[in-house]
């Protein structure tokens, strides 16, 4: 079994106790990690088989991102000015028409070394299209080769009044989900795993594609199955006319209430967005014991808003942060996350201690695993958990001097300072490099290739051009 030193790091473990080692040390031994600890207490090099000197670096647990869609980054760059319904109206609805299976797979390709590259050892790709078993492969197969840890959220989708081209009715769907849920669930050593994607906000369910039956009967073989449900909730702008307040006003109840009515909500879910929910939404998901995933770029970039995620947090609610696609806010880096958490919260509130920098950290590690379930496994630098650890190179001259690691690595460091990054004690990252796939370069053009393909049939390639506005 192999093992691996990593020693002479500023180590954050995330632990229990929210220990941190200057000059500390992580063991490794195969997959998991063996013992975490102070510089006095690092056993000799003597016994590993690779050292990895990590002098002015700061470690971390893999960073989690708990919300993407990684076909997105076939379109970065590409959707600026948009308000999110139009955005996904004019946008996100024409693309999804033409988006072959070899745009999936080299995308995935690209999404993996998006986040590797800046320290993100895990995310949770929720899907917002439909997916054929091949498309389900392309999507997983890409990152499994790559290195990345991944929780691959299937939609359910069926034949209903607003989607009646779909190939499957609500039982078919459901047979079909189940399939694939135990054909990937735990491939890979363990590295893929499986969830549900019930989108059930009151835009879907006013568009008529989705149902009453199709979110009840979803939940319940996803309880069955013990797998997390991801659902986008409470987006959007403030428009009468198009937005999340029209539908509020002709329903009365917001999309938390509604999982509420149903019974439904519980700690199976991880709602994603929430800008607009309430206070007793809040309270509601506290109780339930639900997890709430902010991305706070995402937000700012279609002008959506603030979400209230320090008073979520405050009420005891699971918060834990993601990037969103990258066609959405062009950035998959946690490390911005975590800082743009941080700062919003602040302007939110008018308040500079509502959002430590250190909670943006729980937010990124533990808080995530424990979204996805696998807090028992991920978040933290801890004996006996997996070895998925990111290290940072934090001497920089725009990081600066270093009186608190912490602090200065989130506020004035990059994800793109990652020196190393490990999965299961393997190292799928190291100075610009991936060990596990040498065509890099050649996958990014053929993704470019192919969005501009893509761009080309949905009537779109207008937006290739630079749009100066006066």
């Amino acid at each position: 079994m192999r093992r691996t030193l990593v020693k002479n790091g500023y180590v954050v473990t995330v632990d229990a106790e929210r220990a941190v080692h200057p000059g500390g040390f992580v063991a490794i031994e195969g997959p998991k990690i063996s013992a975490v600890g102070p510089a006095a207490a690092a056993p000799e090099g003597s016994g590993f088989d690779e050292v990895i000197d990590a002098g002015g670096c700061i470690v971390l647990p893999g960073l989690i991102n708990g919300h993407q869609h990684h076909w997105y980054t076939l379109f970065k760059g590409l959707a600026d000015g948009y308000l999110l319904e139009d955005w996904v109206t004019d946008f996100l609805l024409p693309l999804t028409r033409h988006l072959p299976e070899e745009g999936m797979r080299a995308s995935s390709y690209v999404g993996a070394m998006e986040m590797l590259s800046t320290g993100t050892t895990c995310s949770l790709n929720h899907s917002v299209t439909t997916t054929t078993p091949d498309m389900v492969r392309a999507t997983i197969e890409p990152q499994a080769e790559v290195g990345i840890r991944q929780v691959f959220a299937k939609e359910l989708r069926c034949r209903t009044p607003g989607n009646p081209h779909h190939p499957f009715t609500l039982d078919e769907s459901l047979a079909s989900f189940e399939q694939e849920f135990h054909q990937w669930d735990g491939t890979s050593n363990g590295r893929v795993r499986m969830a549900m994607v019930i989108e059930s906000n009151a835009h879907w369910v006013a568009a008529g594609m989705t149902t009453e039956e199709l979110i009840c009967r979803g939940y319940e073989l996803a309880r069955k199955l013990n797998a997390k449900i991801s659902t986008h909730i409470a987006g959007g702008t403030f428009s009468i006319e198009k937005g999340f307040l029209r539908y509020l006003r002709e329903t009365g109840r917001t999309d938390v209430r509604y999982l509420m009515q149903l019974g439904l909500l519980d700690p199976h879910w991880v709602l994603i967005h929430g800008i607009h929910v309430t206070e007793l939404d809040i309270e509601h998901m506290a109780r339930v014991g639900c997890s709430f995933v902010y991305t706070p770029t995402s937000e700012s970039i279609r002008g959506g808003g603030i979400g209230p995620f320090a008073n979520a947090w405050r009420a005891g609610v699971n918060v834990a942060l993601g990037t969103d696609g990258p066609m959405v806010d062009y950035s998959v880096d946690m490390v911005e996350q975590m800082k743009a958490c941080s700062m919003m919260q602040h302007v939110r509130h008018l308040d500079p201690t509502r959002m430590s920098v250190e909670r943006t950290i729980e937010m990124a590690t533990i808080n995530a695993a424990k979204a996805l379930g696998l807090d028992h496994e991920l978040g933290s630098l801890e004996a006996g958990k997996r070895a998925d650890i990111a290290i940072f190179h934090i001497e920089k001259p725009y990081v600066g001097v270093l009186h608190r690691p912490i602090s200065s690595f989130i506020c004035a460091g990059k994800g793109s300072d990652a020196r190393v990054v490990l999965v299961d004690g393997e190292i799928v990252y190291r100075d610009s490099a991936f060990p596990r796939f040498k065509d890099s370069g050649r996958v990014i053009v053929e993704a470019e290739k192919i969005g501009k393909k893509v761009l080309a049939d949905a009537g779109l390639s207008g937006r290739l051009a630079p749009a100066w506005r006066h």
